[in-house]
C-alpha cells in the first residue's frame, strides 16, 4: 500500500488499498491504525482534504 506523508496534528501518514477497502493512519508515535470498510468516496475526501 502506498503511504502519502501529511503534516496534520498527530497524523503522518495515510493509505488506502482500494481492493481491500482498507485505510491505513500512520501516526507520529510510530502507531499504525487500520480500518476496514472504507469507500473510496472516503478516501478522496481525506485525501484530498486540508489534512492529507
Amino acid at each position: 500500500m502506498e503511504m502519502k506523508k501529511i503534516n496534520s496534528g498527530k497524523l503522518r501518514a495515510i493509505g488506502f488499498d482500494s481492493r481491500a477497502r482498507i485505510l491505513q493512519v500512520q501516526l507520529d508515535s510510530g502507531s499504525t491504525l487500520q480500518y476496514s470498510g472504507i469507500s473510496e468516496d472516503i478516501w478522496r475526501r481525506l485525501s484530498n482534504s486540508g489534512a492529507a
